[in-house]
């Protein structure tokens, strides 16, 4: 036997009793939450053409999808997103169902990071799409029902960070910089990265553009962010993005929902594929983050079918991290029946806790007994004189 048969491949590993049922009750509170507010489950295939995202303009790297082969010699790749199959389905199979359309999902996505990177090559996501609906009510219902999402799974402590997609790509556009720079700026920005950011603007000299560029990475707090973002460039566009922003706040104030919600716009990552507000959700306890989403209006139209979409992602195996994991070795009894018993034996289980009790495998009383005292649980007998502790 190779050495590699007995382990997993790099980027995935199994997982075991608690942590399956947390992820089973984290899914289990979101779908109930999801099905409470009008949105339908859907289900896609784990497998997808590769021109299917190739094509998308989605923002995955074609490096990071696992690819197949199938038996006509076309590309397939393991569903490394939800989101575009989902403008797929809408685009496609709904389209004799009138707008707008609220699905969810929970599925895995398949991704291959760099080597070494420590991330999951398989990830566990919950999340929803409202499609075919624009203007500010459908953004504010999803970001309140992202605040929601991590409410409804108990998180000790978390935040949710709003930016827009609107403003960075008007400063940048007044700048007038090449869409490499704009590509470094925008990564420098996300990274928060003061220094570089510095020096690659310097060929802009006092341009009010560079200087708000310069204190982008900064404009993260309370929604007076607002206020000083407004004050560093007389530009329509991006007023237009501050002013959507402040009426997205204001509704989720006005909804006791802004406590841990944080203005951020230096929130720019995947500039080219997010079309206005933007946010992501962090966990105390998380190696990152935790929910990711915003609004994408150019997705469906690749299937062609165009309409707006908002939607966002919760990463179940990130969420798990920061939730109270339950106890192993729930089990507390052993039952044992005798011969002709069995239909009592089982209805005693049924009206058990679950997980707290198993059937014995064992033949013998005797044995059951011995089984018992092993698992330092206790052992119940089940005849026909009834049941026997």
């Amino acid at each position: 036997m190779k050495k590699y048969s007995v382990s997993t491949p790099e980027g995935t590993r199994d997982k075991l009793f608690s942590e399956c049922s947390l992820r089973a009750g984290l899914t289990e509170r979101l779908k109930t939450l999801f099905s409470k507010h009008g949105y339908q489950e859907v289900i896609t295939p784990s497998v997808e053409y590769y021109d299917v995202f190739l094509d998308s303009g989605t923002p995955l790297e074609p490096e990071s999808m696992l690819k197949l082969i199938d038996r006509a010699g076309r590309i397939l790749v393991l569903r490394p997103d939800v989101t575009t199959p989902i403008a797929r389905i809408a685009a496609t199979k709904l389209s004799s169902v009138d707008a707008p359309y609220r699905l969810y999902y929970v599925q895995s996505v398949f991704r291959s990071d760099i080597e070494h990177s420590g991330r999951s090559m398989e990830t566990l996501q919950a999340g929803v799409e409202l499609l075919g609906a624009s203007g500010i009510r459908p953004d504010v219902e999803m970001i309140a029902l992202a605040v929601q999402s991590l409410e409804a799974c108990a998180l000790s402590d978390y935040r949710l960070e709003i930016g827009h997609a609107g403003f960075f790509r008007a400063v940048t556009s007044a700048l007038g910089a090449s869409p490499e720079k704009v590509e470094e700026m925008r990564r420098l920005v996300e990274e928060k990265n003061f220094a570089a950011l510095n020096d690659i603007l310097k060929e802009f000299g006092e341009n009010p553009y560079a200087g708000a560029l310069r204190k982008l990475p900064q404009l993260f707090g309370g929604k007076e962010v607002l206020e000083e973002a407004l004050g560093l460039i007389d530009d329509p566009l991006a007023a237009d993005a501050i002013s959507y922003l402040r009426a997205i706040f204001s509704e989720l104030e006005a909804a006791g929902l802004s406590e841990r919600v944080m203005i951020d716009l230096g929130l720019v990552n995947e500039i080219n594929y997010y079309t206005g507000a933007v946010f992501r959700g962090y966990a105390s306890g998380a190696g990152g983050t935790v929910l990711s989403g915003g609004r994408y209006d150019q997705l469906a139209g690749a299937f062609g079918r165009p309409m707006p979409a908002t939607g966002f992602a919760i990463d179940v195996d990130a969420l798990s991290e920061c939730v109270l994991m339950p106890e192993d070795g729930a089990l507390r009894e052993i039952v044992w029946y005798e011969d002709g018993c069995l239909k009592e034996a089982l209805s005693y289980i049924d009206a058990l806790p679950a997980g707290s009790a198993a059937l014995s495998v064992a033949l013998l009383r005797e044995d059951a007994e011995k089984d018992a005292a092993k698992k330092n649980v206790g052992l119940t007998v089940i005849g026909n004189g009834g049941v026997k502790k």
